[in-house]
């Protein structure tokens, strides 16, 4: 063996032995819209207009866990987003989740579980209007992407959408890129 395969090798090993994956999705991140703290109600009924709600912006990390995010949340015109909170251990924000643009929100430390990104606060205009609120790319990607914790060299990898959050209607699971029973056992066992 040559000295730069086992120095190369020897990097892969540290690396895999730094990031911790004790309850990460495995080789996928995972992105999804709720309306608590535990990340399991994906439905908002709306029975009187103007009676603020929050939604909540969560990840779940893959194997090399999460430095940075970025996307574009959609909504119906009757539903204002009146206030943004993102996670304080936020180092770097640029944006905002509505904007035209959409945002990138980066941690200081390697995120490995479940992680809120951001709480927002919206007033619906209507009551009883069925729509959805989902998240979608950045104008400027090709796709919705995360940036990963590999050691010294943070790469792009894929994230797959959870769900619509469901206003006044059952969410809109999305069940193309992975079963709901595969998603629900991601932290069997725990």
């Amino acid at each position: 063996m040559n000295k730069y395969f086992r120095a190369g090798a020897l990097l892969a090993l540290v690396c895999i032995v730094l990031v911790p994956a004790e309850c990460s999705a495995g080789r996928y991140a995972y992105m999804g819209l709720y309306v608590d703290g535990a990340h399991s109600l994906d439905r908002q009924d709306i029975p009187y207009a103007y009676v603020p709600y929050t939604t909540w912006v969560w990840i779940l990390p893959g194997f090399w866990g999460l430095m940075c995010s970025e996307f574009k949340l959609i909504q119906p015109e009757w539903n204002l987003c009146i206030n943004t909170t993102p996670n304080p251990l936020n180092s770097v924000i640029i944006g905002a989740p509505y904007n035209d643009e959409g945002v990138a929100i980066c941690f200081e430390h390697c995120q490995t579980d479940w992680v809120w990104l951001y709480q927002l606060e919206q007033l619906p205009l209507s009551a009883g209007v069925p729509g959805y609120i989902e998240i979608v790319k950045v104008p400027y990607a090709d796709s919705l992407c995360i940036s990963n914790c590999v050691c010294g060299t943070p790469i792009l990898e894929p994230v797959t959408i959870l769900n619509k959050l469901g206003l006044n209607q059952d969410a809109l699971i999305h069940t193309d890129e992975a079963s709901w029973g595969a998603i629900k056992s991601i932290c069997s066992g725990r």
